[in-house]
């Protein structure tokens, strides 16, 4: 019980990662440009068929294979006997049994004897009987030799038979030669011959290109922020999100006034530093534009809000913040509760 319940725990953890993952590379993708989004596309699908074309082959060849495998001894010479006929074959027998001295099938080809021998094993052949079949050419005076068998060979067969005249047939050259047999002598082509290879492989290469081609149109994302951060009216710094900062003079723009309108004093206007003063309003209160009785009203300070110090006036009565609603004036300072330490520290403003 307590294993089931772990490998539930176990699948819903790798359901929520695979999740996860394909969540983040949706948006991943759809942050690309569309020459990147084409070509991964187009790669997925050449991979695709690719991997199709691949299964298919082994799944075909696993299938027949096994057929074979379920196959009796006896039954799988007179099927091989049977290939042998269909490839053109002349005078096919079957030996098969005891006193068979290591041939299982005779047969003739271009006015030559064959002596072949048949194994449906499912580990590798190993090399003593390639030395019966060397003895038996000899006793019975045939040209050729074959082991056929459904598994492979190991290295010493190979070695055994490399200067005789027998031929090893290993499980992948039996179902070649079955697949040629059953298309009526066409040669079946291998798997990276057949078209879904063919277009998986053009297929890649076009996604190959395209890549090229995406690499040389620019960056992969399609967002590209530019901002400009200065005090000066001509000089800016140019932000790019797939670049570092670079410093780059923009022109100004030049300010036309009429003749008519003599241009105002501007009020000096700081800004809050990095960690800004605040102060808690005592008793309500008007906003003023100057730091006097005179100065005109612009807005209101409430009992219990907070607001932001940016300076005093000289004479240290009035201070300048900016409220709640963003908006920037004069208070006296009777009206606000403040830290004495913060007040002393707070800049000297000329009105």
């Amino acid at each position: 019980m307590f294993k089931r319940s772990r490998k539930r725990l176990v699948d819903g953890y790798v359901t929520q990662l695979i999740v996860v993952a394909l969540v983040s590379l949706w948006f991943y993708f759809s942050a690309l440009t569309i020459w990147w989004q084409v070509t991964i596309v187009t790669g997925l699908v050449s991979l695709f068929i690719l991997l199709f074309a691949w299964w298919n082959d082994h799944r075909q060849r696993s299938l027949r294979r096994k057929q074979l495998l379920e196959l009796s001894p006896a039954e799988f010479e007179e099927r091989v006997a049977q290939l042998l006929r269909d490839l053109g074959w002349q005078r096919v027998q079957v030996r098969g049994g005891s006193g068979d001295r290591g041939v299982d099938i005779t047969a003739e080809r271009n006015g030559q004897l064959y002596l072949i021998q048949c194994k449906r094993y499912t580990k590798p052949v190993r090399p003593n009987y390639v030395r019966d079949l060397v003895g038996a050419l000899h006793i019975q005076r045939a040209n050729q030799a074959i082991l056929v068998t459904t598994s492979g060979f190991t290295r010493q067969c190979y070695l055994e038979a490399k200067n005789q005249p027998v031929q090893l047939w290993d499980g992948r050259k039996l179902l070649r030669y079955i697949d040629i047999a059953e298309h009526r002598g066409a040669v079946r082509l291998p798997v990276w011959q057949q078209w879904p290879f063919l277009i998986g492989t053009t297929l890649l290469g076009v996604s190959l290109m395209l890549a090229g081609v995406a690499i040389l149109m620019g960056p992969a994302t399609q967002s590209v922020v530019t901002t400009q951060i200065s005090d000066q009216p001509n000089q800016g710094v140019l932000f790019d999100v797939n670049r570092t900062a670079t410093a780059e003079t923009i022109p100004a723009t030049p300010t036309v006034m009429r003749q008519d309108v003599q241009p105002t004093r501007p009020v000096p206007t700081v800004r809050p530093t990095d960690l800004p003063a605040l102060a808690t309003v005592f008793n309500g209160g008007n906003v003023r534009l100057a730091p006097n009785l005179r100065g005109t009203v612009i807005d209101q300070i409430h009992a219990g809000e907070a607001v932001t110090l940016l300076g005093r006036s000289p004479d240290g009565e009035w201070l300048r913040m900016i409220n709640l609603r963003q908006t920037e004036g004069w208070v006296h300072r009777s009206l606000l509760t403040i830290d004495p330490v913060v007040e002393a520290q707070l800049p000297i403003v000329e009105p």
